[in-house]
């Protein structure tokens, strides 16, 4: 039971897990960070998808047509042999030829006998670099790799059925080329494919049956048509059997042809597989990258101590372009693809080109060329002709104009790559700036704008700071003034309110000290801000510093970057070429081998028709020759050398016995017809006779009922008895 919980993990349920999660957030945050709790929870989920992937198997090994009766604990306390056999069994239900005894067989045939069935099934085999590993794991029945192939093959146990029947008619026979240059062995090898392409069709129309509802009628006419093809490929098959097998080496040429078709099979098989592998590790790829960015971020999010409430509209926001991408970009990359493949499908279905559509293309395109330069001669000569030729001028000043452009354009496109670039570095940039000073930062624009306003608030800071020193010395006269008045006079503050009373500006002093005091306030908020400018000034260097040792980085890098698209283009220009010249070549051979073909199939139909004359000549001969034979042992048998049967010596005796016999026959026959003609009147008047009898008895038998209906009662039973004694007599 121990065992059992640590497997199957602790018994509580989804809220119960949920509750526990969220007290984890709560209580414990102060002492498990993040991505330790990221772990955490990932482990945890780990073991709840295995757990119910190992409930679905057992599950699944309960029911028909397995049966096992199994239950977890037992099926965790397999070894790894009884998980070897147990696998066995499974797709011995699948496929007889893989029952066996795990412990009597061969454990390296096993696993190639296992590994065949799975690739037949189409089960997502390891890449080749896992494939070793993967192997001997299975030979020693671990539980990492059967787990995962009894879910996929109980999970899909249908279609896997249907996949392992259908492997055993359409493997495809593997023919080496060399050996398809055989006219008899092609025949064979189409026919194979062809049969197999009639078991597809009837396959499919066995589907299409099963889920349409039942029609004995109509089933009994397919039938009779099944039975029909299936004896005209029988007398088929036979005839082919027949024609070569008087051919030497014809079993080992056949097995070649089989083994060639099952390799190159096998190879178009692998190279879908590594297609799909391909397509598989691109797909990681990009997973992987969106998982490491999403790292990426939450690291910064955790050094930012970032709120559940930003780490919630982060989320959101991240939705929001996900669904903008779903919605805006994916769908016209596919519309893009789709078109791609719209054209690429017409190109497929186009008709081959021959060399003499491509001849006649580039005579047209000849013709072509020549009427141009023809025009543009005209035109010079026309232009030449005239006093005021401006023509070349304005040639020379398009030329000069549009190489200017060409160049121009160039030095965009270079100025454009190096602004995005430095605009990534910037955003980089700002994103560790972000990370320094916390998550909420400007942006660019914002950024500039705060500068300019700071630009500004130094400059009046600077007048001021000007103004600042006679101001201080007028304070200073002005304080030095204040105390030699109040030494003066003890009353100095009621001497000037009257005064201020008598002036008519009562309160003046109070409202000079309140604006003194703000004149202090804003000394004081300047000078903050002259601080934050220079940390600003300070760090807007540090950026350009680290800028300038970027761009001083990617220098060297940039100028390998132009060197190596330099080969590419050389490299190109050489694949373009040799390209052009292997299609020149394809389309030449590719020619030569329709006109081959053309002959070979001329060249095999008057064999064809060789051969079936030969066969009717033989025919004839044979039937003259049986003739000739009979009539020399006839010859023999009339000079008394031999006899054809005990009682006949020749023919002419059974032929003349038979005759007579005929004419006997005919004789008697002819005299039993004379006989028939005599007789025929009296017989004729003899049925008439009985006919009336018949007729007599009849109307006295009716007279008799009817009488015996009117006088029911008196003397029934001596008409009864009466009765009994009448004869009658059937018209028939």
């Amino acid at each position: 039971p121990g065992r059992a919980r640590g497997l199957l993990g602790s018994p509580r349920s989804a809220p119960q897990e949920a509750r526990s999660a969220r007290s984890l957030w709560s209580f414990e945050g102060s002492r498990l960070s993040l991505g330790a709790y990221s772990r955490r929870c990932a482990r945890r989920a780990a073991q709840l998808a295995g757990m119910d992937e190992i409930q679905f198997i057992v599950a699944r090994l309960n029911e028909p047509p397995f049966e096992k009766g199994l239950t977890l604990v037992d099926f965790d306390e397999k070894t790894s042999t009884e998980l070897l056999q147990l696998l066995v069994d499974v797709l011995g239900v699948l496929d007889n030829e893989l029952r066996c005894d795990v412990r009597n067989a061969i454990k390296q045939d096993l696993v190639t006998k296992l590994l065949a069935f799975l690739a037949v099934v189409r089960f997502p085999m390891p890449d080749e670099a896992e494939r070793e590993n993967y192997i001997r794991t299975l030979g020693e029945g671990d539980k990492v790799v059967v787990y995962p192939i009894l879910h996929w093959v109980l999970q899909r146990l249908p279609q896997v059925q249907k996949r392992a029947y259908l492997a055993k008619f359409l493997l495809p026979v593997e023919v080496p080329g060399e050996f398809m240059q055989d006219d008899m062995l092609v025949e064979i090898y189409q026919a194979h494919k062809n049969l197999q392409e009639q078991f597809k069709d009837v396959h499919k129309q066995l589907d299409q049956l099963r889920s349409q509802p039942s029609r004995p009628g109509e089933m009994k006419t397919e039938i009779t048509t099944l039975e029909d093809e299936r004896k005209q490929l029988l007398a088929k098959i036979e005839r082919l059997k027949k024609q070569n097998s008087e051919e030497d080496g014809f079993a080992p040429l056949l097995e070649a042809t089989s083994s060639l078709r099952q390799q190159q099979d096998e190879e178009a098989r692998l190279g879908d597989n590594m297609r799909k592998q391909r397509m598989a590790l691109q797909h990681a790829h990009q997973r992987n990258q969106e998982v490491s960015e999403r790292l990426q971020a939450l690291k910064r999010s955790q050094g930012a101590n970032m709120t559940a409430e930003a780490m919630l509209q982060q989320l959101q926001r991240e939705v929001m372009e996900l669904q903008q991408r779903v919605e805006g970009v994916m769908p016209r990359e596919l519309e893009q693809q789709n078109q791609r493949l719209v054209r690429l499908q017409e190109q497929m279905y186009e008709p081959q080109r021959t060399r003499e559509d491509v001849d006649s293309l580039r005579g047209e395109v000849e013709a072509l060329d020549h009427r141009c330069s023809q025009i543009r001669r005209q035109i010079d000569e026309d232009f030449g002709s005239r006093k005021d030729n401006k023509l070349a001028m304005f040639r020379q000043t398009a030329l000069a104009a549009a190489k200017k452009l060409s160049t121009k354009e160039e030095e965009k496109t270079v100025l454009e790559r190096e602004r995005s670039k430095l605009s990534a570095q910037a955003e980089e940039l700002e994103a560790k700036l972000s990370e320094i000073s916390g998550s909420k930062f400007m942006t660019r624009e914002e950024f500039k704008a705060y500068g300019n306003s700071l630009r500004e608030k130094t400059q009046i800071y600077k007048q001021m700071k000007n103004e600042l020193p006679a101001l201080r010395a007028e304070a200073v006269v002005l304080h030095r003034t204040e105390q030699i008045l109040r030494g003066r006079d003890k009353n100095l503050d009621d001497f000037l309110q009257q005064l201020e009373a008598r002036r008519g500006v009562a309160g003046y002093r109070n409202t000079q000290e309140k604006l003194e005091q703000a004149a202090e306030n804003n000394r004081n908020v300047d000078e903050h801000k002259e601080q934050t400018l220079e940390e600003i000034s300070s760090m807007v260097r540090q950026i350009n510093a680290q800028l300038k040792e970027k761009k001083a980085v990617l220098a060297p890098q940039i100028k390998k970057l132009r060197e190596v698209r330099n080969d590419m283009k050389e490299v190109e220009t050489r694949y373009n070429q040799k390209k052009q010249f292997y299609d020149k070549v394809a389309v030449g051979l590719e020619a030569e081998r329709q006109q081959n073909e053309a002959q070979c199939d001329e060249a095999q139909a008057e064999c064809l028709q060789e051969e079936s004359s030969y066969h009717y000549l033989s025919s004839l001969l044979a039937i003259a020759e049986a003739d000739l034979e009979r009539v020399e042992s006839e010859v023999q048998w009339e000079h008394g050398h031999g006899q054809l049967l005990p009682n006949f010596k020749t023919y002419s005796a059974l032929f003349q016995e038979k005759i007579d016999r005929q004419k006997a026959l005919t004789d008697q026959l002819r005299k039993h017809k004379a006989g028939i003609s005599q007789n025929e009147g009296r017989n004729m008047q003899q049925r008439s006779m009985f006919m009336d009898l018949s007729k007599l008895l009849n109307a006295k038998f009716q007279s008799q009922k009817k009488d015996q209906d009117r006088r029911i009662g008196f003397g029934a039973s001596e008409f009864d008895i009466g009765s009994a004694k009448v004869m009658r007599l059937d018209e028939s």
